[in-house]
Parts: C-alpha cells; sequence; structure tokens
C-alpha cells in the first residue's frame, strides 16, 4: 500500500513540474524555484513598456525634471474644431504653450500700459515689473515693441534684448497653444483644464498648474520614436517643410538617421542622384548611405544655418524644431541635444538646377533615453 502512495505522489510530481514547463514554453507563467509562479518573460523581439501606467516626465519651467503618476482622467482642449475631451491614458507627450498663472496676466497687461507713461517712477516701475514676471511677460513686451508709439515701443525694444540675453530661446514662448502627442495622431489647441493631479514618490498627492510645466512625456510608452518617409518631389523646394510629428522636449538627446537615394535632376537620366548628405558630398566621393564612400563629408551634421542655399544644400536632408526654429544639418545621421523644442520638420535642398526631384528618403527619428 505504500509503494502505491509513493508512486501515486512521484507521478503526481512529475505532471506539475510538466504543466510548469509547457506553461513557462508558452510565455504563460514561469517558476521561482521555490513553488511561487510569476508572468513569464516577453518573447523574444517584443518590447514591453517599462513605466506604468500614467507615469510620465515633467519637465518645470526651472529646469528641473519630476517622474510622476498622473491621477487626472482627461484633458479638455479647445481646437479650431471644436472642444475635445482626451483621456490622459492616450497621452504621450505634451509641449506646452504659454500659461499664466492666476493674476498675472493682469499685472503684465498693466505694466505695458504704463511703459509709455509721461510719469518717469511709473515707466521705471513698470519695467521692473515685466523683467520680474519674465519669462510670462515676453510675448507682450515683444508685441509692445512692435506698436506705433514710439517711446513704448522703444523701451519694449531694450526689454526684448534684456529677456533674451538672460533667459534660454526655449523659455521665451510666445505661442499659447499647446501641442498634444496621443497615441493615434497630434492635437494642436489650448488645453482648457487648469491643473492635472498628480503623485509623486516622496511628497503624494500634488496638482499642478499648467503654467509651472514646459513638457510632459509618458514613460516607457510606444510611439515616442517616429518613422516618416520624405518626398523629394515635395519637400525638396523652397519653404516646403514636412511636420514629422516628433515633438523634441529640448532636453533629451536625439538621433535622426536617413537613407535612400533621389534624383535632383531626373531629366539627365539618373546622372545626378543624391543620398541625404546632398548631391555635392555624393559628387567629392562620399557615396550614399550604406555604400562606404571615401572621404568626409564637407557638411557638419548639426551645423545650423541661417537659409537653405540651393547651391550648397542641394539634396540634402535639413531639420528644423518648431515652425521659425533654427535650421540644421541632418544628413545621414544627426545626433545631439537641441537645446529647442517644439515638433521637428524636415525639408530636402532643392536642385541647383532649378529641376523638380524626384525619389524618397526614409528617416528615423528617436528619442535616447
Amino acid at each position: 500500500m505504500s509503494r502505491l502512495v509513493i508512486a501515486a505522489l512521484f507521478v503526481f510530481g512529475l505532471l506539475i513540474v510538466n504543466g510548469s514547463a509547457q506553461d513557462v514554453k508558452d510565455g504563460k507563467a514561469k517558476s521561482d524555484g521555490k513553488g511561487k509562479v510569476t508572468e513569464a518573460p516577453a518573447k523574444k523581439g517584443i518590447k514591453l513598456p517599462t513605466g506604468l501606467p500614467g507615469e510620465v516626465d515633467i519637465h518645470f519651467l526651472n529646469g528641473s525634471t519630476v517622474r510622476m503618476i498622473i491621477h487626472s482622467d482627461q484633458l479638455e482642449i479647445a481646437t479650431a474644431y471644436g472642444k475635445l475631451a482626451v483621456p490622459v491614458k492616450d497621452v504621450r507627450a505634451i509641449e506646452f504653450g504659454l500659461h499664466f498663472p492666476e493674476g498675472v496676466e493682469g499685472k503684465i497687461e498693466t505694466a505695458i500700459k504704463k511703459l509709455g507713461s509721461s510719469d518717469y517712477r511709473e515707466r521705471e516701475t513698470a519695467t521692473k515689473d515685466l523683467i520680474e514676471l519674465a519669462p510670462f511677460s515676453y510675448p507682450a513686451i515683444l508685441d509692445a515693441s512692435r506698436t506705433k508709439e514710439l517711446e513704448t515701443a522703444q523701451r519694449a525694444k531694450e526689454l526684448v534684448k534684456k529677456l533674451q540675453a538672460v533667459h534660454p530661446k526655449k523659455d521665451l514662448k510666445t505661442g499659447v497653444d499647446d501641442k498634444i502627442v496621443t497615441k493615434n495622431f497630434t492635437i494642436v489647441g489650448r488645453i482648457l483644464t487648469t491643473s492635472i493631479k498628480t503623485k509623486t514618490e516622496y511628497f503624494g498627492e500634488v496638482e499642478l498648474g499648467l503654467a509651472k510645466m514646459r513638457t510632459l512625456r509618458a514613460v516607457g510608452t510606444v510611439g515616442l520614436d517616429s518613422d516618416v518617409v520624405i518626398d523629394a518631389a515635395k519637400y525638396a523646394a523652397q519653404g516646403q517643410w514636412m511636420d514629422t510629428g516628433f515633438v523634441v522636449d529640448g532636453r533629451s538627446q536625439i538621433t535622426i538617421n536617413a537613407k535612400g537615394i533621389i534624383d535632383v535632376w531626373p531629366q539627365q537620366g539618373g546622372s545626378y542622384l543624391a543620398g541625404p548628405n546632398g548631391w555635392q558630398y555624393t559628387q567629392r566621393g562620399g557615396g550614399f548611405p550604406g555604400g562606404g564612400g571615401m572621404g568626409q563629408p564637407f557638411y557638419l551634421a548639426g551645423k545650423k544655418i541661417t537659409a537653405v542655399n540651393q547651391n550648397q544644400h542641394c539634396g540634402m536632408l535639413i531639420a528644423r524644431i518648431g515652425e521659425d526654429g533654427e535650421m540644421f544639418v541632418v544628413g545621414e545621421r544627426y545626433e545631439g541635444t537641441p537645446e529647442s523644442e517644439g515638433k521637428l520638420y524636415l525639408t530636402i535642398g532643392p536642385s541647383q538646377w532649378n529641376s523638380p526631384s524626384s525619389g524618397t528618403f526614409d528617416v528615423k527619428i528617436a528619442r535616447k533615453e
């Protein structure tokens, strides 16, 4: 009888072991060797999010960054096509426009009016107030510098120079629109929700006003990188910029890799082909992406340029951050930490023979953690 019991227990143990092993093989569960069954690791090739649902990095105007968990359920956003109620769980990133702390907007309006006062003391007080209220006061000062009232415009121009000398460019916002990147599309509008409920590990629950925040970025979510195709037929022309949908936060390192071949003079039967480094570099022995050409690029990736020159930049991939941001060379590969923040736009240097170009570049944009 005892032998039968022992045999039965032995068989039962084999069944348990085989069952656990099969679960691990199927990707369902795994044993820690102590009788505890936990979730199995992800299958090879599948990258799971590292962050918790609702976990974000918030970058503040004072330069600090804090990781928090969002407790608000949704954001109310006013757009040109009506109001939207966007679930926070769908938000991947936010680039905040200008939001005023309570009472600040009225103080700025009063100070701007007093810039043109005939009373010297009022003018000095107004100047001091506007400097103290910066960078929130910058857009109003910029508008005042363009007024037809000469004295007000002159004082405002001096203030503009002072603020530009003291504050980083990315802090001197002029737009009020917020840009909200969701898992499906990007929304441009004004967030009407005045604050966001959050929770931190050390400080507990905190309600944050939007005026304090520069950017918000979800942690461990899919969709922060972008793969785009830029068509030379459309974007290798002066003033034509492609919106990549990728938001640069002004503090993270990014990489932009491009490959492909375009024809900057198609009428010549393929004699004027160029890679993302541009036609001139190709002709100097630079070759095409992945072609192992000899020599060094005559351009520097990341080099800032003031204008796209069809002779210098013919066929070259160029980027800018924001609709009015500084332009810089991308070429085959750019890696760096831009100081500006906003959407990333791409263009291709137009043909130096004033010819429509053809072909495309495949571009991969990624944020390096």
